[in-house]
């Protein structure tokens, strides 16, 4: 008779059910917001030693213990495992909590962070004859677009005029600005598909 193989087995999931471990779900979110297991098990009352072989993938999950994991996170279960984007409950981001920086004379920037989304908005803010002093230059794609007056986008090397309404998407891993050449304010709302700030 054949000894027993001491090693851990992990059972292989099938790829078909649809949706992902709840423990890796569980390690990714705890993670982000930098919390413990044992802090996680306070606020559902699930146990840290379940906890912990969830995120092992040794154990699986009743359908109202994931419910209550997932409110930890202001989820509901689709959110939770990816079947809807938003949360269970709106995230308010309130004006004076938003992280408010001079990027220029003249530029105001204030940025709202939604890292469970993956992407950051700035609202920037552009006195009359102000503009960014230097090319930007990062990784991912931006969306702009212009809420009030007129702004002019540089973008490798060409300008592109906007106005209130319009609105640009570009690869930013190449150089652009902003420059507001006009005599009244402008303002752009920029959705950052990757971390800049």
């Amino acid at each position: 008779m054949a000894a027993p193989d001491p090693s851990p087995r992990t059972t292989t999931r099938d790829p078909e059910l649809g949706f992902p471990p709840p423990g890796e779900v569980l390690h990714r979110l705890r993670t982000q917001r930098g919390m413990s297991l044992r802090q996680v098990a306070a606020e559902c009352g699930l146990s840290v030693s379940f906890l912990a072989a969830l995120e092992r993938g040794e154990t699986d999950i009743a359908l109202e213990r994931l419910g209550r994991l997932a409110k930890v996170f202001g989820h509901d279960v689709g959110s939770f495992l990816g079947f809807s984007r938003g949360r269970a409950t709106p995230s308010l981001y309130p004006r004076e909590e938003q992280e408010t920086f001079e990027r220029a004379p003249g530029v105001v920037y204030r940025l709202l962070r939604a890292p469970e989304l993956g992407y950051q908005v700035v609202t920037g803010d552009f006195a009359p004859h102000s503009g960014l002093t230097e090319d930007l230059q990062h990784e991912g794609t931006d969306l702009v677009m212009v809420t009030r007056g007129t702004l002019v986008a540089r973008y490798h090397g060409i300008d592109h005029v906007l106005r209130a309404g319009d609105c640009l998407q570009w690869a930013a891993g190449h150089p652009h600005t902003f420059r507001n050449d006009g005599d009244e304010p402008a303002q752009m709302v920029v959705v950052l598909f990757s971390s800049l700030y």
